[in-house]
């Protein structure tokens, strides 16, 4: 299985700052340690807390990822922190947020930062949806992304996240043939909940510490988070641990086929009683599809670690779909995401895996 992930992704490797050390000013910054190159065709269905794969990393290596930008002020500020430490990243673009903010998304792509699309308006909750509305907010968060990226001569990268981690396999189905990686994640900072930016700090170190490495989920558009920011770089480099950079394989744009929702299916069933001399009929019964599968429940893996010094408060971040859907309906959804006061907690990704 190693050998088979180690197919689907193609290793820049760079001494640890080779990448920060081009170009940046900053001699202390914590920089991009590699860049890994993912092809979606080998690797379409990626993070633990939902599959069984993931990026291939060392310990002490984390993937950085942010969702439902771009929103100014706070998408800035992030971009203004990652610049300072020669940091890369990677965005998973609301289609909405890129056609009300297209200045903000374009300064990411020139940052250096890869892009991916997280739907067109985030439905709360996806899977909820008509398979025809769900194939339209994924082409529809992809046209927009590129519409608004298109003055540069850029466009959205083959990487795509479901909004809220709401997945089916209909639409796995049909992003994987469209030759686009889904990215769930490796582990969480709860960073939607309402926390303080401390808190959110010491969540990601701490579960960062316990697995050792992987692709950490942040929003852009959280102020806890830009305001934690700078200080949660410094401490990943004051503990060791190294920024890889994702980047797709081909740089070709993205190209969706229409797609068509699954017909009902139908099977054929013998009348249970025929008059005698009566020619024998079928009749075709649609047959209800299952449910689509709920959210799911991201589990996070807390220890306790030393604490880490207290950031500044945040300002209150303006009212949107998105936002609304994390500070009001994610936090019943999840109950178990807040670590235990005795520190117990179920490990990050454990049974949630099924691909």
């Amino acid at each position: 299985m190693r050998s088979l992930l180690m197919a689907g992704v193609a290793l820049v490797a760079m001494a640890g700052g080779a990448l920060a050390a081009e170009g940046c000013p900053n001699p202390d910054a914590l920089g991009t340690s590699r860049v890994v190159t993912v092809d979606p065709k080998a690797m379409p269905l990626l993070g633990t807390l939902q599959y069984k794969q993931t990026i291939p990393l060392q310990k002490g290596e984390v993937i950085l990822t942010f969702d439902d930008g771009p929103l100014p002020p706070y998408t800035t500020r992030v971009l203004d922190t990652l610049k300072a430490e020669c940091v890369k990243a990677t965005f998973f673009i609301v289609g909405t947020m890129a056609r009300a903010h297209p200045a903000v998304l374009q300064r990411v792509v020139q940052d250096g930062h890869s892009i991916g699309t997280h739907s067109q308006t985030h439905p709360l909750i996806f899977p909820k949806l008509t398979q025809e509305a769900g194939l339209q907010e994924i082409q529809k968060g992809f046209a927009s992304t590129d519409a608004a990226l298109a003055p540069i001569n850029a466009h959205a990268g083959p990487f795509f996240r479901f909004p809220g981690l709401g997945r089916t396999k209909f639409y796995e189905s049909y992003l994987q043939q469209n030759g686009i990686s889904v990215f769930s994640v490796d582990l969480v900072a709860d960073d939607w909940m309402h926390l303080k930016p401390d808190e959110v700090m010491k969540r990601a170190l701490d579960r960062l510490e316990a697995r050792g490495s992987g692709i950490l989920l942040l929003h852009d558009i959280q102020p806890s988070t830009a305001v934690m920011l700078p200080a949660f770089l410094k401490e990943l480099k004051a503990r060791g641990f190294k920024v890889v950079h994702v980047e797709p394989a081909t740089t070709t744009p993205v190209a969706l086929a229409p797609g068509k929702p699954a017909a009902p299916a139908t099977v054929n069933v013998q009348p249970a009683a025929v008059p005698a001399g009566a020619p024998a009929t079928t009749t075709a019964v649609a047959v209800t599809p299952a449910k689509p599968a709920s959210v799911p429940r991201p589990v996070p893996s807390p220890l306790a670690q030393p604490a880490v010094a207290p950031v500044a408060e945040a300002e209150p971040a303006p009212k949107n779909p998105v936002e609304t859907f994390f500070n009001q309906l994610w936090p019943r959804l999840l109950p178990d995401m807040t670590p235990k006061p005795n520190g117990q907690a179920h490990a990050t990704g454990s049974g949630a895996a099924e691909e």
